[in-house]
């Protein structure tokens, strides 16, 4: 076929129909006479005529009987009256359309910065901190009436009420820790095994906190069973098993990540929450104090605090942001030292039990990394051993004396590593289990966390129903 350019598709001449055909409607029963129609005296007559007339004869001839035939039918008659109707139709407006109106985030007085890439402007990593830090625009604009005096956030003490005093006097008198009443933490595996397996749960459950709880301390006295709570809504429960009373207090204004006992003054605690600031319970001045602080300008680059880590009576703190900061609990938001040690958020943070100038991190971009608290700086740093994982973290920390080191990650697996000697032969895991860590949007992450004072058994929440934990123990 030769090619036409103006060979159009839409053009009718160009379909292509196909039709099916039923066989069985073609078929003709023999039985049948079937014979051609005879033609009339006048048919014949017809067609001698039509030989002897021209081609514009023929033409008006066949357009007169199109047109009587149409008349017969009543076409033309159809056809009048469909002009009428049409020629007294109203045409119907249009209606606009509605366009829905864009929010306009430059707001009168507030100048929105222009986003661009730092790719594109051939701005290196490295430099990545200094230009996070810069203050922003929409934040030194933002009018100071606008911070609430009350927030928990701006306030430097909490005290709690008076009333309460009696309360915190009981918890001061059991929080003495006194010396352990059993063996449990040195025997052997199989002897704490059965100690485990003897435990009962009572079904009578006791509600410390209104909203869901985040983080979880006991008191490491082993004469009385001390625990205090910190929630999603930032408030801290404080529970005292003994006497079976409760307080709550609002502390923080964001949930409450971590919390922990000071291991040097047993009357104390810390907390840390996503607020961006940690605080310092003490028990017998019944107050909470802010220790470390992030402000509103940069909290807004990701400066969250997630976890924290006692270091010689100092603490490791991690933030959103991926940067380690060192502060001294003595000065309140005075930071010693600072590393940025990963490009997301840190998720735990943890010094090593007996080799105190190394510690652990786990973050959001698959990593475990070793660093030396003496390579502190404010720049990028380099690990002294990295444990890759193929997904982001959840945790990672070490056991009692530091020879093992368990992980939970969102690939649905626990990992356990040995790190008797820290060095680049030992970061592939020596045990794999396969364990469901997705535990959604309404259920807190899980933690997998060490027998205290133990190397060979740690715990961790389940998503099987009934709701269990389970206790995994090992012998290398």
């Amino acid at each position: 076929m030769p090619k036409n350019k103006n060979w159009n598709s839409t053009n009718p001449r160009n379909e292509i129909k196909i039709m099916k055909l039923d066989m069985d409607e073609l078929k003709i029963n023999k039985s049948e006479n079937v014979s051609s129609p005879k033609l009339t005296e006048n048919d014949m007559l017809s067609d001698e005529e039509d030989e002897n007339l021209t081609y514009a004869q023929l033409r008006d001839k066949r357009m007169k009987e199109n047109m009587s035939l149409l008349e017969i039918l009543g076409v033309n008659e159809a056809a009048d009256t469909l002009a009428d109707n049409l020629k007294n139709t109203v045409p119907v407006k249009k209606g606009k359309k509605l366009l829905k109106k864009k929010y306009n985030l430059r707001t009168k007085g507030i100048m929105i910065p222009t986003r661009r890439s730092l790719r594109l402007a051939n701005i290196p990593l490295s430099d990545l901190i200094d230009s996070t830090t810069k203050p922003n625009c929409l934040t030194q604009e933002l009018d100071s009436n606008d911070v609430d005096d009350n927030n928990v956030v701006n306030q430097i003490s909490i005290l709690t009420p008076n009333e309460d005093s009696t309360f915190f006097k009981k918890l001061s008198a059991d929080l003495v820790v006194k010396e352990a009443v059993n063996d449990f933490h040195t025997c052997d595996i199989d002897r704490f095994t059965k100690v485990v397996k003897s435990l009962d749960m009572n079904n009578d459950s006791i509600k410390v906190s209104a909203g869901r709880i985040y983080s979880l301390a006991i008191h490491p006295s082993e004469t009385s069973l001390i625990i205090v709570v910190g929630d999603i809504k930032g408030n801290i429960t404080l529970f005292n098993k003994i006497d079976n009373d409760s307080r709550s207090y609002q502390v923080h204004g964001a949930p409450v990540n971590c919390i922990s006992f000071c291991t040097w003054d047993p009357h104390k605690l810390f907390s840390t929450s996503h607020d961006g600031s940690v605080r310092c319970g003490d028990i017998n001045k019944q107050t909470f104090d802010i220790i470390y602080n992030n402000d509103l300008q940069t909290r807004l680059h990701g400066y969250h605090t997630t976890w924290h880590t006692e270091y010689e009576r100092n603490l490791l703190i991690g933030s959103g942001s991926g940067h380690v900061d060192l502060i001294d609990t003595r000065k309140p938001n005075i930071i010693m030292n600072t590393s940025w040690c990963h490009s997301r958020s840190v998720r735990t943070v943890q010094c090593h039990p007996l080799e105190k100038n190394y510690f652990l991190t786990s973050s959001g971009v698959g990593e475990v990394s070793l660093w030396d608290i003496r390579n502190m700086t404010d720049k990028a740093i380099n690990p002294v051993l990295q444990y890759d994982h193929s997904k982001s973290l959840t945790s990672a920390f070490f056991s009692a004396t530091g020879i093992k080191m368990v992980s939970t990650s969102n690939d649905d697996k626990v990992r356990i590593f040995n790190t008797s000697k820290l060095n680049s032969e030992y970061t592939k895991p020596f045990v794999n289990i396969n364990h469901n860590n997705h535990t959604g949007r309404w259920l807190s992450v899980m933690k997998a966390k060490w027998n205290p004072n133990r190397d060979d058994s740690f715990f961790i929440g389940s998503m099987l129903t009934p709701k269990q934990v389970y206790y995994i123990n090992f012998i290398q």
